[in-house]
């Protein structure tokens, strides 16, 4: 079924089978079948990373080389570090390996969020087609799509900024190498250096992320797709608009923004903030406001401060329990809160 948005601005959201800029206009070559394509493919790229060893530096950058006769390099398809998932695209299975040279420290993308990576693009004759060794910010959905499959699975790292230099420098981050048929990047499209049907080899590092929210309803998007960003996206109220891109997720005529609003007073001065999908663990004493509190469900009880409630707490897991229907997926709840 075709669905229509209801942010007009959200009906550009596509797919530009791009992983990185460029000025040249692209081509394309007869379209063949995909699978025969990818059968083809995955010969090459399984015998790459037979006869290839790879050297990494302190910023993980690589060099590919070819283990010449007799060599005792330790080829690619051996090292512990290469792993791969099953990705399904156009009615084929593909295999996509992957070498994780450091998983990260801090937090995972999803394939809706922004990343901001540095990188190299080659093919398989290792000839290099594009290259940024300062970190670009890119949407997932945006380029191509195993770049949507692979970064989810690292993290981010920590950055500290010179204050007088505005130098950045980064540590921790994730950072690998993914190894990318064809129908997982741009197919039969020819462009600048890429021929059309090439596998290519893209080494990447994730230094920050941007967790977006499509459809402005304070809520971000990764809470509304649904679990690992399931195949069919959550259609709370069966409206043909996803959660995602809908601001009114329960059809109940209350903006999803102003259901999951609250007030609080700074000191003489009354605010407005918004829960978060998921309260803090602990309560960041700085904030006038209680950090622990996520999206509560239909409220039925008084208002008291959590530290105040006995273990368990059954008023405060209107707030924190993980399987509470929050209210603005709740039709039946409205305004005006008492909470």
């Amino acid at each position: 079924m075709i669905r229509v948005y209801k942010i007009v601005a959200l009906l550009v959201v596509g797919f530009t089978f791009m992983a990185c800029p460029a000025d040249d206009s692209p081509s394309s070559e007869p379209l063949r079948d995909y699978q025969e394509v990818y059968d083809e493919e995955l010969v090459e790229i399984e015998n790459f990373l037979d006869t290839h060893y790879v050297t990494v530096d302190a910023d993980f950058n690589t060099t590919f080389t070819e283990i010449p006769d007799g060599g005792t390099q330790t080829p690619i398809s051996e090292m512990p570090e290469l792993t791969h998932i099953p990705v399904t695209l156009n009615d084929v299975d593909y295999k996509v390996y992957y070498l994780r040279l450091n998983e990260g420290n801090n937090e995972n993308p999803t394939a809706l969020d922004s990343v901001y990576s540095s990188y190299k693009g080659q093919l398989l004759d290792k000839t290099v087609f594009d290259h940024a060794s300062t970190p670009i910010w890119f949407k997932l959905e945006e380029v191509i799509p195993a770049w949507g499959k692979i970064f989810p699975l690292f993290k981010t790292g920590d950055f500290v900024e010179n204050t007088s230099t505005g130098i950045v420098s980064y540590s921790g981050y994730g950072a690998g190498v993914m190894f990318v048929p064809s129908g997982l990047g741009y197919f039969n499209i020819e462009k600048a250096l890429i021929p059309a049907y090439s596998p290519l080899i893209f080494t990447f590092s994730l230094k920050r992320l941007r967790y977006r929210d499509h459809d402005g309803d304070k809520i971000l998007s990764k809470y509304e797709y649904g679990p690992d960003l399931a195949e069919e996206a959550i259609d709370t109220d069966g409206d043909d608009y996803y959660d995602y891109l809908d601001v009114d997720d329960d059809a109940d005529g209350v903006l999803t923004k102003e259901e999951v609003k609250f007030t609080y007073v700074d000191g003489t001065v009354t605010k407005t903030g918004y829960y978060p999908y998921t309260g803090k663990s602990t309560d960041d004493p700085l904030t006038p406001y209680d950090d622990r509190r996520g999206i509560p469900r239909k409220f039925t009880g008084p208002i008291v401060p959590p530290s105040t409630l006995p273990s368990p707490a059954s008023d405060d897991s209107d707030f924190t329990d993980a399987t509470r229907l929050r209210r603005h997926l709740d039709k039946t709840c409205k305004p005006p809160y008492t909470n």
